[in-house]
């Protein structure tokens, strides 16, 4: 998808918009697509705009997570008391929620209102002046093409890094340095902008930012995550293990980039564990911090040197299987994961 000012076809064929390029609403009808919390929150707060704030208790109509097609249509047949200022409806709660499970009575139940509800659907998508934003809840896919998607997703490195400037103003970040909070943020547009404000204290008004500021402040995301996950797998602790492995995946990780993170993890955890030197030698003469070693050999003490070996030499022929195409990365990835809980 092009992250731009031109609106483009979504995977289901509604216009979409991504909510970094949602400047003003030009639509009537939107729905928040996509789970990045700060761009959903973003999207509703310019949507929100366009009523001012001084009548938003008389034309701003909120709807509760549990909202129907029937409230709906009673919001959006409002009459706004002023004339020339919009009346605005927010259906349902800005954070993502677990999908629910529906009983087989609700299936029956949402069956027999079907008929009612699609006419309520067609006067809600009718030609009107109320605007409809749903953050959460489904809409018919015949009404769902007259509604325009705001993409919440995570934006390409471009437009982070964007972000990131802004966000350390009165001081400016170096690219390399952008790039380096962007990687170990894990692209959370959140975390870029906590985590930038903390930097912009740091260096001051006018200061300039480099990537020696961001080693120094912040943490990064995905070396913790790998920690993590090596550690849950040496306690053979499958749940855990499973849990942060569905993490990376969730946040847009591929098995490929998954299987480089893990390889090289115990590559280091087998040096750790093989070399005679102390913790600060390692870490100098590995380029990493010297807490990151004295976690990697922790890690390593609950492997012989033989299973680490064998762990390593698992990741490795496993990911040589799938690039000669014995099988696909993801079944090559969880069967080498399955495997190293057994060792």
């Amino acid at each position: 998808m092009m992250y731009n000012t031109a609106m483009a076809q979504n995977k289901v064929n509604t216009v979409s918009i991504h909510a970094s390029e949602f400047v003003s609403p030009e639509s009537r009808l939107y729905y928040l697509d996509g789970d990045d919390l700060y761009w959903r929150e973003k999207a509703v707060k310019t949507f929100v705009a366009q009523v001012p704030e001084e009548w938003r208790d008389f034309n701003l109509k909120r709807l509760p997570s549990n909202w129907n097609a029937e409230m709906l249509e009673e919001a959006v047949s409002a009459v706004s008391p002023i004339p020339g200022i919009p009346v605005a409806v927010v259906a349902g709660g800005i954070a993502v929620s677990a999908p629910k499970k529906k009983s087989v009575k609700g299936k029956e139940s949402k069956v027999e209102s079907s008929g009612a509800d699609s006419g309520r659907w067609g006067r809600i998508t009718a030609e009107s002046d109320v605007s409809v934003l749903i953050c959460e809840g489904s809409i018919p896919a015949s009404a769902k093409k007259s509604f325009v998607a705001i993409d919440c997703s995570k934006p390409p490195v471009s437009v982070l890094s964007a972000l990131a400037k802004e966000c350390v103003k009165p001081a400016s970040i170096d690219f390399r340095a952008a790039n380096l909070l962007i990687q170990y943020t894990d692209g959370n547009a959140m975390s870029i902008c906590t985590e930038a404000k903390k930097l912009s204290d740091y260096v001051g008004v006018g200061g300039e930012i480099t990537v020696n500021d961001v080693e120094a402040l912040v943490g990064d995301n995905t070396e913790h995550g790998i920690y993590e996950l090596s550690n849950a797998l040496a306690d053979r602790d499958k749940p855990r293990a499973e849990e942060l492995k569905d993490r990376f995946i969730a946040k847009g990780m591929e098995y490929t980039q998954l299987f480089r993170l893990l390889i090289n993890q115990y590559r280091k955890l087998l040096h750790a564990a093989l070399s005679p030197m102390s913790d600060a030698e390692l870490a100098s003469a590995m380029g990493i911090k010297e807490i990151a070693v004295s976690i990697n050999r922790r890690t390593a003490r609950k492997y012989s040197k033989a299973n680490l070996k064998s762990v390593l030499d698992l990741l490795v022929n496993a990911e040589f299987d799938y690039r000669r195409g014995v099988c696909s990365d993801e079944t090559a990835f969880s069967t080498a994961f399955a495997a190293i809980l057994t060792i």
